[in-house]
């Protein structure tokens, strides 16, 4: 209820600030019918007048144009709207409301234009003048591709920056600009109309947004310093136009959301009763009971009845997502407003609790000049309601769970095909289950797995997981910011054409209060899988988070001759306070009331933090006739994450850029190439996101005893070690990057190279035992690391044809070396992954595969492998001490794709567009746990169909192409199991990310109801170019883990339909 309180409070108090600020004359409604001789001007970005601009009334034919100095005089109804329009600029419409002298009109230039003004930190740039690796993204484009999440926009459309997501609604994808530069988060920082968000947005709408800006180099983010190591995406929200008329649009899309089911070839019933015979009898292990072999058949096996469950068509189910956006804009001679709200659903693709995703997004913007002075207010608001799957994929921990309950993909597609997904019978078992007795439901009628039938497994129904655990969050954010610009020199009442003084306050408050439940009941489904009564377990957790930002910037901008100066100074100041409070009850009556007094035993906790972050700012931009460009940033923060005597540091930037076209001697024609531009960088970056207090110690209470005058006092001691001297993680970045422009800016080229040195990285290094502390590791600024790499973008685009197209294309290379661990460590080994000093990190670690063993001598002639049979896999003696061992694992490759690149095109006819979005990666590799597990050569649980080619023999010669198969393991290690490089696929992908096709319909079809009506039809993530076989080829794993894909859930295969109006 609160929800719908709050949005139709925002959409009230934007609707009247919309009125106010756009008063109608008194004598409009006098004056309706009246023709009015309206005067005005016409200018571009930077005040030059447009000489030859047309003017028009809106939905008529003919009109004026602009003189030399761009004025026009035009007889039009007091009433009307004018239509403003000029060759590369973008049209705008002026609501006449009565004037006879409209104020000026200015044009925004269209996005191909090189003097398109961007947003950089604390101010804008002419795109030509960017000296930094500013990535500007072609909003237009993301405009016409329906989006549920604002991160997603970017995926293939930024060399150097990387977007994945493991495909459940309302995940945070994961994004990585020019790799992975810290041990800890890689998330870049988001700054949305001027002010820092943190390291996600998911809960804010994607139609919302105007522009956005990716800031990849230290020159170019340096002005956020130690926020912005991982680089910034800058985001400008929709504003309304001065003196446009309300406009009201609306957006929205209905579709459907299915997971691709032939990724994995599974086994059938009969199928994988014939493999368990096989495998049984390879390891001498009883056939369980409900097996048996098929009468005359010396290798084909049976189950005793015809249960044959499609898991898959069990579990999964069609999804479904719809967005609904309406957008109300306008403005009078002084001002704007931009009302927007939006809705987004998405009901996700599994049976039983989730995942599912809910968001209200709610957003006001407004501006008003008043004299000297420029106010700006937004007021955004988000609700989202999203419930989790039972287990999620990282199969975390659940007290008092007993028997293999993993997360509910790796459940769906390993299950036995011989289990009924639903069996009315199990919702009593004492009669088959001794524990049974205890439990009031059992297995609520999602199957069981008796362990006379199916032997000594420990499985979960994914039904059951995914129906009686149930994970929910809400989350409600309120963010709200203001700002004034304050002219200087017109407030003391000088005018200047070439000179502005400018002070700017900014301000912001955000509030997030977040809810999170889990109900993790009790149930039984046999001997070996159960919650006992005892650890049934309701916890709620209430976060709240808030964020208070301040900022004061005075900024000089002055024109001397050929010398042109943007300076400048400010300060800011940042405070985050988190507050949390849990609380867990255990074991509950039946039947069940879910709060937690209800429990019989409670427990709660509570955790406060704050943190402050300090800051001045200072910038120089300077060009000389445009044609040699300085920019030099200077930023010192000051955080309370770091103890006082190193709190401070600076960080600096410096970059220089030459346009090479604007000199006498540039040796090519200009009307063919439009601009030459050479650009440099260097500068420092930080990194701050090492958490609250780490440089503080801990007491434990009543732990120590102590001695004062013979008598004996209990008392506290330190019982963690910490580094006291935690400083920030910094990066110094270089960059070289070259921009080309030709065919009157049809075609856009940009190369760069890049070099990025992070140093100062946290990282735990081990504590000695004699230490006497509770903690084994202490986080200490210990390691190093270096990413460098090449990144190409090309663009073409043309407009004159009656075919209208344009085609984008990105590539990005990168490579990735750690250069240091600290205090002599050369290494760092987890599982299957292993860092070395002066490699890249995370490389995946293992055996090296030799082959199979064919016949006896091939063991014979082998180094040993105790256990091992002919028919098993080999592997090779990296050590040549004889013995195959732990001792003989080694690097076997990397799972950071080397080669990124991005292709997408546009193109319109007449009334139709299409558009196509695609991106892709090289030399890349990937180790997927399913798919391997499918493929395993050991255990009960349900098979790839190519492992039924296993044990084929010839005689004594094993023939097969598959390692033999067992149901348990008698050998020192599970030779056929291994960790080796025949775990590791070739994950080489081109992703067909999006098509769209739209329709325009001619306004005279409405008769002037409605305009602008488009119609369209999308599909996403429709086909994937690969050998990999698994689901989420781009999904990138861990830090520490690149390329390793534990169960990410599948990304959906979406079709949709949609439409977009105006009026």
């Amino acid at each position: 209820m609160r929800k719908h309180v709050l949005f139709s409070a925002m959409l009230f108090w934007g609707t009247m600030v919309g009125f106010n600020v756009c008063p109608t004359p008194v004598i409009a409604a006098v004056q309706q019918e009246q023709t009015i001789k309206v005067s005005g001007q016409v200018v571009d970005q930077d005040g030059e007048p447009l000489i030859g601009a047309t003017i028009r009334l809106k939905n008529a034919e003919g009109g004026v144009i602009t003189d030399f100095d761009g004025n026009f005089t035009i007889d039009v109804p007091a009433n009307a709207t004018l239509v403003v329009s000029y060759v590369g600029y973008k049209d705008r419409e002026i609501a006449v409301r009565g004037r006879a002298v409209l104020n000026q009109i200015q044009l925004e230039s269209d996005v191909q234009m090189l003097n398109q003004v961007v947003v950089v930190g604390y101010g804008v740039q002419k795109k030509a003048d960017l000296t930094g690796s500013v990535a500007v993204v072609n909003t237009d484009e993301l405009k016409r591709v329906s989006n549920s999440n604002i991160s997603t926009m970017l995926e293939g459309k930024v060399a150097g920056v990387q977007i994945t997501s493991d495909g459940q609604p309302g995940a945070d994808p994961t994004v990585r600009i020019r790799g992975i530069g810290s041990f800890g988060s890689t998330a870049p920082l988001y700054v949305v109309d001027g002010v820092p968000m943190g390291t996600t947005i998911r809960d804010f709408s994607p139609n919302d947004i105007e522009t956005i800006q990716v800031l990849k180099d230290a020159s170019a983010g340096a002005i956020y310093g130690s926020r912005a190591a991982n680089g910034v995406v800058i985001i400008t929200t929709k504003n309304g136009q001065k003196d446009q008329p309300l406009k009201v649009d609306y957006k929205g899309y209905f579709g459907v959301d299915k997971i691709s089911k032939g990724v994995y070839d599974v086994m059938d019933a009969n199928q994988y009763s014939t493999y368990l015979g096989q495998a049984c009898a390879n390891s001498g292990t009883p056939l369980p009971g409900g097996y048996s072999l098929v009468s005359g058949s010396a290798n084909q096996y049976q189950f005793m009845d015809n249960t044959d469950t499609d898991w898959f068509d069990e579990v999964f189910k069609t999804g479904i997502r719809q967005n609904h956006n309406v957008n109300l804009s306008g403005g009078s001679a002084n001002s704007t407003y931009n009302v927007a709200l939006d809705y987004f659903n998405q009901r996700g693709t599994l049976e039983g609790a989730g995942p599912n995703y809910e968001r209200y997004t709610a957003r006001v913007n407004n501006t008003m000049d008043a004299k000297f002075i420029k106010f700006r207010t937004s007021l955004v608001y988000s609700h989202s309601n999203q419930d989790g799957m039972g287990l999620s994929n990282a199969s975390e921990y659940v007290q008092g769970l007993y028997g293999d309950v993993t997360n509910v993909l790796r459940g769906t597609l390993l299950m036995q095909p011989t289990i009924k997904a639903y069996d009315p019978s199990t919702w009593v078992l004492d009669d088959k289950v001794g524990s049974a007795s205890s439990f009031n439901y059992d297995a609520y009628g999602f199957g069981v797995y008796y362990d006379t039938i199916h032997g000594d497994i420990s499985a979960s129904n994914p039904l059951l997981v995914n129906t009686l655990l149930t994970r929910n969050t809400i989350v409600d954010r309120l963010v709200g910011s203001g700002s004034a610009d304050v002219d200087l020199l017109e407030m003391l009442g000088i005018k200047s054409k070439n000179h502005k003084l400018t002070y700017k306050l900014n301000l912001s408050y955000s509030k997030t209060m977040a809810k999170d439940k889990t109900w993790i009941p009790a149930w039984i489904q046999s001997n070996r899988v159960y919650l006992d009564k005892s650890n049934e377990k309701l916890t709620i957790n209430n976060r709240t988070y808030t964020d208070a930002l301040i900022e004061n910037t005075l900024t000089y901008e002055g024109t001397m001759g050929k010398h042109h100066i943007n300076l400048l100074v400010g300060q800011t100041y940042q405070e985050e306070n988190t507050q949390t409070n849990s609380g867990w009850g255990v074991n509950f009556s039946e039947p069940y009331f879910l709060q937690l007094q209800n429990a019989n035993d409670t427990y709660s906790d509570s955790w406060e933090y704050k943190h402050a972050l300090a800051s001045y700012i200072a910038r120089l931009n300077y060009d000389f006739d445009g044609k040699y460009l300085i920019s030099a940033v200077v930023r010192r923060d000051g955080s309370s994450r770091l103890t006082k005597d190193i709190r401070w540091e600076t960080f600096p930037s410096v970059s220089l850029g030459w346009r090479f076209d604007k000199e006498s001697f540039f040796p090519f024609n200009r009307d063919v190439v439009n601009m030459f531009k050479i650009r440099g960088s260097y500068g420092i970056l930080g990194n701050e996101n090492i958490g609250e207090y780490m440089y503080q110690a801990t007491l434990a209470r009543n732990n120590m005893t102590y001695s004062f005058g013979n008598n004996i006092v209990t008392g506290s001691a330190v019982s963690t070690f910490v580094n006291e001297n935690i400083a920030w993680e910094k990066k110094k970045t270089a960059n070289v990057g070259i921009d080309l422009a030709f065919l009157n800016n049809r075609i856009e080229f940009t190369a760069e190279w890049y070099k990025n040195t992070s140093e100062d990285l946290l990282y735990s290094v081990p504590v000695p035992s004699s230490a006497g502390v509770a903690n084994t590791t202490v986080t200490m600024n210990a390691a190093s690391m270096e990413n460098s790499g090449f990144e190409f973008s090309l663009t073409y685009r043309n407009s004159d044809h009656p075919l209208k197209h344009s085609i984008s294309a990105n590539l990005s290379t990168l490579k990735n070396k750690v250069t240091s661990l600290g205090f002599g460590t050369d290494k760092y080994i987890t599982g299957a992954y292993a860092t070395y000093v002066g490699e890249e990190i995370g490389q995946f670690y293992g055996w090296v595969y030799d082959g199979i063993a064919r016949t006896q001598a091939d063991l014979d002639n082998h180094p040993t492998q105790e256990g091992a049979n002919v028919g098993d896999c080999l592997y090779k003696d990296i050590n040549d001490d004889g013995i195959i061992n732990g001792d003989d694992q080694t690097v076997l490759g990397s799972g950071l794709p080397k080669i990124n690149f991005g292709l997408s095109a546009q193109l319109e006819y007449k009334n139709f567009d299409l558009s196509i979005s695609t991106f892709g990666a090289l030399d890349y590799h990937v180790a997927d746990d399913i798919y391997n597990s499918l493929n395993s050569c050991y255990g009960y649980g349900n098979k790839d169909v190519a492992m039924l080619a296993a044990n084929q023999w010839d005689g004594d010669t094993y023939i097969s192409k598959v390692p033999r198969t067992y149901a348990a393991n008698n050998a020192t290690l599970a030779w056929n199991d291994l960790f080796s490089s025949r775990k590791i696929q070739n994950a080489a992908y081109w992703k067909i990310a999006n098509i769209e096709l739209g329709y325009n319909c001619p306004d005279q079809w409405f008769h002037g109801y409605v305009n602008n009506v488009r119609l369209y039809v999308s599909a996403q993530n429709l086909h994937t170019f690969t050998g990999y076989k698994g689901y989420n080829v781009d999904y990138a794993g861990g830090t520490f883990t690149p390329g390793y894909n534990f169960c990410s859930f599948p990304s959906a295969q979406s079709f949709m339909c949609g439409v977009l109006f105006s009026f």
